[in-house]
């Protein structure tokens, strides 16, 4: 049986009603290792996000399998957490209550919830806002919040889907400083989706380049320079470089197809 997560030769077709099937994704097939950080990089409209949606269990394939610890994926599980571009908290809850939320659900004792959500919270830097709404915190510390309610269920897997692209560069450089600390001490598999070549070099132990619609596989680039990664570096400049060129490829085939429309 494979530890870890399995995508196997998946693909996706929308076909919505009167209208041309849209063909999203062919045949993409990727291992994710236990404990690895795997970053998505590729053009808009790739499918990148609908392979996340997929792996979480809130989209079916049309084609190929996905399976985590040799268990095909049919439905969402406690095991796979998803954190979205914007951070999709409760608005009438405060932050403490938005972090236990899922661990009320699971019915884990009032002590030990309470136990729990406190040190997630000092961990990700908002010890002193859990009294807080989402409405009175700046968008870094609703994404942190978001980020502590996913690991508060403890998953093997946590997937997220651009949780940083709509943060200012100071703050976005550091909350992908808070998601390395937590995925550390976890080691849960991470699967990332981003469009920021600069945000998949500092993060990823591996990254998958897909190309324009529908999406396949270009390339997998491993990433084995220690962390944290300066920019500058040699190595770092060369690999940005490289990264850079495939996906401007991609993006000119997607603009090139989009005039078609």
């Amino acid at each position: 049986m494979t530890l870890g997560l399995s995508i196997s030769n998946v693909s996706k077709t929308f076909s919505p009603a009167g209208r041309e099937p849209v063909h999203a994704l062919r045949d993409v097939s990727i291992e994710v290792a236990l404990g690895e950080f795997v970053v998505l990089l590729g053009p808009s409209g790739c499918g990148k996000s609908t392979l996340l949606f997929m792996v979480a269990g809130l989209e079916s394939t049309t084609g190929g399998a996905i399976a985590f610890d040799g268990l095909e994926v049919r439905a969402p599980g406690p095991e796979r957490s998803l954190i979205f571009q914007e951070a999709s908290l409760f608005p009438w809850l405060t932050v403490r209550e938005n972090v236990g939320f899922g661990l009320s659900i699971r019915r884990v004792p009032p002590g030990e919830r309470a136990r729990r959500v406190d040190e997630l919270l000092r961990r990700v830097g908002l010890a002193g806002a859990g009294d807080r709404h989402p409405s009175e915190l700046s968008g870094g510390m609703r994404q942190r919040a978001a980020l502590a309610r996913a690991l508060a269920m403890d998953p093997e897997v946590l997937l997220m889907d651009e949780p940083f692209a709509a943060l200012d560069i100071q703050t976005r450089a550091r909350m992908q400083d808070h998601l390395l600390e937590m995925w550390s001490s976890t080691r849960a598999s991470v699967l990332l989706v981003t469009h920021s070549v600069e945000e998949a070099l500092a993060l990823a132990d591996r990254i998958v380049v897909f190309t324009a619609r529908p999406g396949r596989i270009k390339a997998e680039i491993p990433i084995t320079a220690p962390r944290p990664r300066d920019p500058y570096a040699p190595e770092m400049v060369e690999l940005a470089k490289h990264c850079s060129m495939l996906l401007r490829e991609e993006v000119e085939k997607s603009f090139k197809e989009q005039e078609l429309l």
